[in-house]
């Protein structure tokens, strides 16, 4: 068995590779076709047989309902399984995956000759926890019994710091335009290791895209135009045949435009049964420019983001790696080389775009050793003994440390045995000697690696009586490196708890290295759970994504707790702790303990995304964005919000709105443009709640300020020292907010000062009076009966300062207060405590 897993796969949208580490590089390993990558479309015969690659895309227009291609961005979906209508076998984008990665398997096995366990997996930095767990579910389902996972723009940098020496200090830029993807990430590279400081991306922003704008911009027009196909539309659902073999024409066009000015198209495109029409259109590379310029302008912005969050100019960095087959296109280094509206940093393309990631990750997988586990299923051959060695694969120490242990049947004590490691790459051979067992068969040494080279050891072993005895692992080897070396993979998106004020408390946040822990200490529950009633319910839900308002982000885990899982009635108050885990491979874990239970419960975490929404919900919540666009301007406008106003122009700018249009249109032929749309519709929200911040902001500020006068007064009257201090504390973090300018811990402060005035009624006995008071107001022009009747009771009580009957009538209000409306269906927690489903306060 190797020592080292060696064997990198990128597993892309359009296109996949495998390489395979030659010494400090790594060469790709060519398909049963002799090309270096292979396509990742499925074909399924009526006999069921599976067939992979360009044989397979070439079926997905000729035969679509037996084909697919462009399944990697469907991973993770309850709701994309292909139905391969001959056959009648339905296949999930993570069981077409597998098929891809089966079939590079088996052409590293054409050429090694031996059989492929592990394997190192590539998936874009900007990839969402599911998508994450279903790419590992697919190497599963392709019988690797090992796959660690690694970003794609990390494995560029593994490739591009290879050959060449890597500079001892700078700054590197990844940018990675990919089929199906774009990642944007910083790379800092310090005494010859590099770490990603920070990445930005788009799930939904790659080659493809730009293939459809052709269709949609270009080639749809000159077919309707040229045959009088009026009625031929991107939103048709008749012509997704049509558009498909357009689709293809697009691509092909695209990838010739990268290496000549200009291009013929000519195909015959079958209209419908029985009419097929001769289509013929020239596209030019200055056509193409226009089409795709949006789309590279929105790559520039993800790569400006990245640079923005992490403080580095970008004078600062030595080069700027160019990855993925888009990046091949000539606008795309047009604009990124322009200093004013690209980056203007020089741009590296001196590894194959298209085979760099793979490249990278078998560089990287040289570096891994193989699991234990893997290790400890091969066959034992009988009478070895087994050694368990820890060491690091890879590195740049010339003298690394190696520790184990030696096993075996009938040796109990090893005192007196050796064990002795020799460096059969030096001349001449470097030895540790004999070096002595512990009682227990373990020992650590220092090996010896002068060379940057990759060096070979043997391992001696001799038992207590002197006798050498064979061993389940004869040798090993560890790669000397100048430099290249790679830290700690970093979290994709954050993790957090939703708040019952619909905020996210963090827990492992963005850009945090791996693996790492997430812990909520003092969060308390806002409602009790009572067994023998069987009311209340804890529900704690972990959110992943960015967005500031919890109910924007995605539910990746939940735990709830109801009253039949508890052995004892849970009191409103309670405290929980919250911890989540996350590993190297990007794998989730979470729990819950609730210490006046002692008991610890698991958190579910599903890593499968929900059921896409259809098309007519997608448009309502188009014209629903619209309509509030059209309300915060004229907000905006009448109160003059510059700010405010200033952001919705940046939104005009981005041309979000109308890619949600073009994007609405795309979804009745493209499956992936549905999903792509509800996250457009996302964000286009998000960018609102912003500018509803900014225009609400000024009102939460007065707000606040009324809510000190009140309070100052009460306690001034009041004339107790103890509530004075409180309420001081309270103001000036009421003041650190406001200066802060956020909304939602303004609110949550002013809500503390108000707290403090009303103790002070509690203490005095006057809250039963500031109850009605605020009751009255709000029902006095109620037009039921029984509400006129308890306000008249409530007058009378006041009236005779029967403050004991003033209560119960201010409870029997509340019931009429109507409180529908506002506030987030999402079960979450609040600020310092969990809320369960039902309300709370």
């Amino acid at each position: 068995m190797r020592d080292t897993i060696d064997i990198g796969i990128d597993l892309g949208t359009t296109n996949s590779a495998v390489a395979e580490a030659k010494g400090a590089s790594a060469e790709v390993v060519r398909n049963a076709q002799n090309l270096e990558f292979t396509q990742s479309a499925v074909y399924v015969s009526r006999t069921g047989s599976v067939l992979v690659g360009q044989k397979a895309g070439a079926r997905v227009v000729s035969d679509p309902d037996n084909a697919c291609a462009e399944f990697k961005l469907r991973m993770g979906r309850r709701d994309q399984d292909k139905v391969f209508e001959a056959s009648g076998r339905t296949l999930s984008p993570e069981e077409m995956s597998a098929e891809v990665l089966k079939s590079l398997r088996l052409d590293v096995q054409r050429r090694t000759g031996e059989p492929i366990e592990t394997a190192v997996i590539t998936v874009p930095a900007a990839f969402t926890a599911d998508q994450t767990a279903a790419t590992s579910r697919a190497a599963e389902l392709a019988g690797l019994r090992a796959a660690p996972l690694l970003q794609e723009p990390t494995a560029a940098v593994w490739a591009y710091t290879a050959d060449v020496e890597a500079p001892d200090k700078g700054f590197w830029l990844v940018y990675d335009f990919g089929g199906g993807t774009f990642d944007a990430a910083v790379v800092k590279i310090e005494d010859g290791e590099f770490t990603v400081v920070n990445h930005a991306g788009d799930n939904s922003l790659g080659g493809k895209r730009i293939d459809w704008a052709i269709v949609e911009d270009y080639l749809l027009p000159r077919l309707q135009q040229d045959h009088g196909l009026t009625d031929v539309t991107v939103d048709d659902p008749r012509y997704r045949g049509v558009l498909a073999q357009l689709k293809r024409l697009a691509e092909a066009a695209k990838v010739e435009l990268s290496q000549q000015e200009r291009v013929e198209i000519e195909a015959e495109i079958r209209v419908d049964a029985g009419r097929d029409v001769e289509f013929y259109c020239e596209l030019t590379r200055d056509d193409l420019a226009d089409i795709a310029r949006p789309l590279v302008a929105s790559s520039i912005r993800l790569c400006r983001q990245s640079l923005s969050e992490s403080g580095i100019p970008t004078t600062a960095f030595e080069r700027l790696l160019l990855v993925g087959g888009s990046s091949q296109l000539a606008l795309v280094r047009e604009m990124l080389a322009d200093p004013a509206d690209g980056l203007g940093i020089p741009l590296d393309f001196s590894l194959d775009p298209m085979t760099v990631v793979a490249r990278g990750a078998a560089i990287y997988a040289a570096t891994q050793r193989i699991p234990r586990e893997v290790r400890a299923a091969a066959p034992a051959a009988p009478g070895r003994a087994q050694l368990n060695l820890e060491y690091s694969a890879a590195g740049l120490d010339p003298d690394p440390l190696l520790g184990g242990r030696v096993q075996a049947d009938g040796v109990a004590d090893w005192t007196g045995g050796t064990v002795e490691i020799r460096n059969t790459t030096t001349m001449p051979p470097w030895t540790t000697g004999a070096v002595a067992l512990r009682q227990d068969g373990s020992f650590s040494v220092r090996l010896r690696a002068p060379e940057i080279a990759t060096h070979s050891f043997t391992v001696t072993v001799h038992d207590p009586a002197g006798t050498e005895l064979a061993t389940d692992q004869a040798s090993l080897t560890f790669q000397r490196k100048s430099g290249g070396m790679g830290g700690a993979p970093t979290m994709s998106h954050s993790l957090g708890v939703g708040l019952i004020d619909n905020t996210v408390a963090p827990l492992v946040r963005r850009n945090t290295e791996l693996p790492s822990t997430g812990r909520l200490n003092g969060l308390r529950t806002t409602q009790a759970v009572d067994r023998r009633s069987g009311a209340g319910l804890l529900r704690i839900p972990i959110l992943s994504g960015e967005h500031a308002r919890a109910d924007r982000n995605t539910v990746v885990g939940q735990l709830v707790v109801r009253s039949d899982d508890i052995e004892r009635d849970l009191p409103l108050g309670t405290e929980v702790e919250v911890v989540v885990r996350v590993d190297s491979s990007f794998g989730i874990q979470a729990e819950a303990y609730i210490p006046f239970l002692d008991a610890e419960f698991e958190i579910d975490v599903d890593l499968v995304r929900t059921v896409l929404p259809d098309l007519a919900d997608l448009r309502a919540a188009r014209a629903a964005l619209d309509a509030r666009y059209h309300d915060l301007r004229s907000q905006g406008d009448q109160i003059r919000a510059s700010e405010a106003l200033a952001r919705l122009d940046r939104l005009d700018a981005d041309g979000i709105l109308e890619e949600i249009d073009r994007l609405l249109r795309q979804s009745e032929a493209d499956p992936d443009a549905t999903a792509t749309c509800q996250a457009r519709l996302l964000d286009a929200d998000s960018a609102l709640d912003e500018v509803d911040e900014l225009l609400e902001l000024p009102k939460i500020v007065e707000e606040g300020r009324e809510a000190q006068g009140i309070a100052n007064e009460v306690v001034a009257e009041a004339g107790n020292g103890r509530y004075t201090d409180e309420l001081r504390r309270a103001e000036a973090e009421l003041e650190d907010a406001i200066a802060e300018g956020n909304r939602t811990v303004i609110e949550r402060r002013t809500n503390e000062v108000r707290s403090i005035a009303i103790r002070v009624f509690e203490d005095n006995g006057q809250l039963p009076l500031i109850r009605f008071a605020a009751l009255e107001s709000e029902l006095d022009g109620d037009p039921r009966r029984e509400v006129q009747r308890l306000l008249g009771d409530g007058r009378s009580a006041v009236a005779a300062g029967d403050l004991n009957r003033l209560t119960g009538v201010n409870a029997r209000l509340d019931r009429f207060v109507d409180r529908s409306g506002g506030g987030s269906s999402t079960p979450s927690i609040l600020g310092d405590g969990l809320l369960g489903s039902g309300g709370g306060q």
